[in-house]
């Protein structure tokens, strides 16, 4: 039997198996469309991830929102000391920053334009004036008015003649009137009497380096880092459960592989993949070459 013989065989084994499994792979993409003879399309056509796209699509949505992308992995992601540092500093920069540019007015126009800001404005005067207000009602201003006027009154008259004709009946009829006045008036205009001095207050804390502002309210670096770290480990732990679902990752997932086209896709698998992909294609001409080894070997 001469070498020719001996080898072909193999070779031929080897080359089927190589050429069978390279076509596998190959369908795995292409092509890319279905392939029609008259109205009969070709099976395997078209490749296996342009025809199960969507389900591909909807698979990975599934895998990652429900598996890799858990609350509590996001949880312990946003809570890493490195993230959580940054976060941190990035607002205690701003509090305690010396640098005048630092105002609250400032820190809230890189978030919300100005005519937001300035709506926000009149809703905080509005609400600080009403509840200056409430508080000017409850304390029944007319009744001080009484009491108080009353008790001045005796004490200027006191040791004077005049006290012999101011009694505590005249004194109320006096100071009633006054402090019921005094009260409607403050009702009616109240408001407007008040609102350019909140306006003000407002417009200083507002241009006011946010440094100033906590060294005013007696509040030191330390105390504040504490508190601005519990309140964003609250908020994490409060509400990432409820940013997951309003963000609805499975569904964003699922849309952007969708959109995806499949030259992409296949791009993206071979550029993870190619080395294992090269290997199936390299064994199946081994085995093939192997079985006609073993053919001879029959033979």
């Amino acid at each position: 039997m001469s070498m020719i013989s001996v080898l072909s065989g193999p070779v031929i084994g080897s080359i089927i198996g190589y050429g069978t499994n390279y076509i596998a792979v190959k369908m795995l993409f292409r092509p890319l469309k279905p392939v029609k003879l008259g109205s009969y399309t070709l099976p395997f056509t078209p490749g296996i991830f342009p025809k199960r796209k969507e389900q591909l699509a909807k698979a990975l949505g599934s895998a990652v929102g429900n598996n890799l992308l858990t609350t509590e992995d996001m949880e312990n992601m946003f809570l890493s000391e490195e993230m959580k540092a940054k976060v941190l500093d990035e607002i205690n920069g701003s509090l305690f920053s010396g640098d005048d540019s630092h105002t609250i007015k400032n820190i809230l126009a890189q978030y919300v334009s100005q005519e937001k800001y300035e709506g926000l404005k009149v809703k905080l005067e509005d609400i600080i004036c009403e509840k200056v207000m409430d508080g000017f009602t409850k304390i029944d201003i007319g009744t001080i008015i009484v009491n108080e006027g009353g008790r001045a009154i005796k004490e200027k008259t006191k040791g004077t003649m005049m006290a012999m004709f101011i009694n505590d009946d005249l004194i109320n009829s006096m100071a009633q009137p006054i402090g019921q006045q005094v009260e409607d008036y403050a009702r009616e205009n109240g408001p407007e009497l008040i609102k350019p001095i909140v306006r003000e207050g407002i417009a200083n804390v507002e241009n006011e380096p946010n440094k100033n502002l906590m060294d005013k309210a007696g509040l030191d670096e330390g105390y504040i880092k504490g508190i601005t770290e519990k309140i964003y480990a609250e908020f994490v732990h409060n509400k990432i459960g409820e940013m997951i679902k309003s963000f609805d990752i499975p569904a964003i997932v699922e849309k952007k592989v969708n959109d995806m086209d499949v030259l992409e896709i296949e791009k993206l698998v071979l550029s993870v993949m190619k080395n294992e992909l090269n290997a199936v294609v390299n064994l199946g001409a081994v085995i093939g070459f192997v079985i006609g080894l073993l053919n001879l070997a029959v033979k």
